[in-house]
């Protein structure tokens, strides 16, 4: 026999309406005007010979978010009472930037869109109940197997979008832009599940890179390349199979070449639709290769399954120093810099140039008031003040997320309006108290590992390069090792979302990973250094386990009242 139980579910996102914004990209005027595919969450359920069962969803949408978790287990509890927990549970985003938004609860995701639009968060919450439900009831004893395979040489697949920062870490072979496919993880990691009678159940393997084979010119919506992938690979296996193409190291990782050899800035047609559909074949070919080499030597022994999760305020993190490199080192609460107002120049330039350039000066202008007014306060105050700018430094401030800040100022009624439709959009909120309650960013976030037998996920709640990811992941397979984990995958965008986290060499290159990467130069250590006290905890029975619970932020209904767009 088997001795793992696995089931697969998946419903569509079904939301009405268009003509407000879409989230990734970060521009008021990237409106849904039509739909060029639906958009579907997918589930699986795992059980093992011991431990409760693990349940992992994934979502067509751009970011998962803690309040959209919360309802799915408030829901999930009044069903099926006992079953589903925060820690068992691991709720990730694909990604794409060609979906509704207006589903969170923390107004800075919302700007662009704009406000919180409950029916969304209704339709992508639903399909996540219905999809669990249905994995969990669609469960029958399974084989697992696990590999991976890396993409062919000649597969124009992904690119690091980043060079710059990616070639300043001192491990890394420097590439050119000729080389920026070989810049990136091109591994492929699968899970597959098949029944006693060889029928497949379905598969998730993990490859990071940027659903953004479908720009920000384009007004329809689409799951990009990964829903390609998934649908293509679902008719293949047949039988009702289900096919999750999620992330793993995507924060530097595009679909579209910027080297002038290819031919194609962008994607590699001229149309869009047809530029992801060419990358999702190519995905769903790999998942294809790997699949069609498993055999007895893949195969996950059957074992206990396990999991733990950590509530931890990033904002305020003492860096170990063996990782850090020296002592004292720390976090501060989030910040967004010039970089990321720029946007990438690859998938989504952001603001205008004249924008950027005037926000740059009002930047520079509001540290030189703060410091002057920290030194003639002097104590507690200038302890802060200079705190924050060398834990952000070289990044240029623009948004105080925490403090609720646009480059010093906190009554941003005084914003000029006509500089962008989403600055109008914070006047707007600030006017009627909507923005009164703080953070506009996740700051206290989830940390999770889940483990299936030797192979362990980590849940990451945000984007990370290429290199920022394989450092966390060697970092976790050394500490997992001794309790019998072989694999460790990083499942990103993962139960919430903070931004970007780069390395501290990529963060000095301030381009817009770096500028995204909210905590500071340290975001990188800091995480590495709590996911290790969390995977020391993990090594201790259930019952004598520790993690951090720093209470995460949960708005109240007059706020979210005041958020709300018809």
């Amino acid at each position: 026999m088997s001795g793992w139980l696995a089931g697969a579910g998946k419903r569509e996102i079904a939301f009405e309406g268009g003509g407000f914004g879409m989230l990734g990209y970060g521009r008021a005027e990237h409106v849904i005007e039509r739909r060029e595919t639906a958009l579907y969450s997918r589930a699986f359920c795992f059980a093992g010979i011991a431990g409760a069962p693990l349940f992992f969803a994934q979502s067509e949408i751009c970011m998962m978010l803690p309040e959209v978790k919360r309802a799915v287990l408030e829901r999930l509890a009044r069903a099926h009472p006992g079953l589903f927990d925060d820690e068992r549970l691991l709720l990730c985003a694909q990604h794409t930037h060609s979906a509704p938004g207006g589903y969170a609860h923390f107004p800075f995701y919302n700007f662009s869109i704009p406000g919180f639009r409950p029916p969304v968060f209704e339709a992508i919450v639903g399909s996540l109940v219905e999809a669990l439900a249905e994995a969990w009831q669609r469960r029958r004893p399974a084989r697992l197997r696990f590999a991976h395979g890396d993409f062919p040489a000649d597969a124009d697949v992904a690119f690091n979008r980043s060079l710059a920062a990616h070639n300043r870490n001192p491990q890394v072979e420097k590439r050119t832009p000729r080389e920026a496919h070989l810049a990136i993880e091109r591994t492929m990691w699968l899970l597959e599940a098949r029944d006693d009678d060889g029928r497949a159940i379905g598969q998730i393997n993990w490859f990071g890179v940027h659903p953004t084979s479908v720009g920000n010119r384009n007004r329809y919506v689409s799951y990009d390349n990964k829903g390609y992938a998934a649908e293509e690979l679902e008719a293949a296996l047949g039988d009702g199979a289900v096919a999750i193409f999620a992330q793993q190291f995507a924060g530097d990782v595009s679909p579209n070449a910027q080297s002038a050899d290819k031919g194609w800035p962008r994607g590699r047609y001229a149309d869009d639709t047809e530029s992801a559909r060419f990358n999702g074949r190519l995905q769903r070919e790999q998942a294809q290769r790997i699949l069609g080499a498993l055999d007895a030597r893949h195969e996950l022994a059957p074992g206990a399954t396990d999991a733990a999760l950590a509530w931890r305020d990033m904002g305020e993190v003492e860096v170990d120093a063996d990782l850090a490199g020296l002592s004292g080192e720390r976090t501060v609460a989030p910040c967004h810099g010039l970089a990321f107002f720029a946007g990438s120049p690859v998938d989504g330039p952001g603001a205008p140039a004249p924008v950027v350039a005037l926000l740059g000066a009002l930047a520079r202008a509001a540290e030189w008031r703060e410091r002057r007014a920290a030194r003639r306060d002097g104590g507690a105050t200038l302890a802060a003040v200079e705190a924050k700018y060398r834990a952000q430094a070289p990044k240029r401030i623009v948004a105080e997320t925490a403090a609720g800040r646009i480059v010093g100022i906190t009554r941003l009624r005084r914003l000029p309006g006509f500089l962008d439709r989403m600055v109008a959009e914070l006047r707007r909120e600030d006017a009627s108290g909507a923005l009164d309650e703080k953070p506009w960013v996740p700051q206290v976030l989830p940390l999770q590992v889940w483990r299936l037998g030797a192979l362990a996920l980590i849940g990451f709640p945000g984007e990370i390069t290429t290199e920022a990811g394989r450092q966390l992941r060697a970092l976790c397979l050394e500490a997992l090792a001794p309790l019998g984990v072989a694999h460790v995958v990083v499942s990103s965008y993962a139960n919430a979302y903070f931004g970007y986290c780069t390395t501290w060499h990529e963060y000095q290159a301030q381009q817009y990973e770096g500028g995204h990467t909210t905590f500071g130069s340290r975001t990188h250590d800091a995480f590495r250094t709590e996911y290790r006290k969390l995977l020391r905890e993990c090594a201790k029975p259930p019952a004598e386990r520790r993690p951090a619970r720093d209470a995460p932020k949960v708005f109240s209904a007059a706020t979210l009242m005041k958020r709300t767009r018809a």
